[in-house]
């Protein structure tokens, strides 16, 4: 089975003087910290959830895009949506089989 991340519908991933927060709205508001700083990458894997790609394709973008090795960025992946699951920021889902979903990256 692969991994797909479904980000909550109530929060946003916004660019504020070059520095990107999750800022939680509707429902989401009072259950999740209004605001939430990640870094340049973690917008980068955010973007790429929103659009419905696979964990697997998120690392593979990444490897194309940042100099870093892939362990390195597989250990980020992992450790930044373990993070936002747990403060239901995403939603961890499992498809039936790799690759299947309609991502441009495919």
């Amino acid at each position: 089975m692969a991994e797909k991340y479904i980000v909550n519908p109530n929060v946003a991933c916004e660019e504020v003087a070059g520095r990107y927060y999750l800022i939680a709205f509707g429902d989401a508001r009072g259950t999740l910290p209004y605001l939430r700083e990640i870094n340049e990458t973690g917008s980068f894997f955010w973007e790429l959830a929103e659009k419905g790609c696979e964990k697997d394709v998120m690392l593979e973008k990444a490897i194309e895009t940042y100099d870093a090795p892939r362990e390195v960025l597989e250990n980020g992946l992992t450790a930044f949506f373990y993070d936002l699951i747990e403060h239901g920021y995403l939603i961890k889902k499992e498809t039936e089989e790799p690759g299947t979903d309609s991502s441009p990256f495919l």
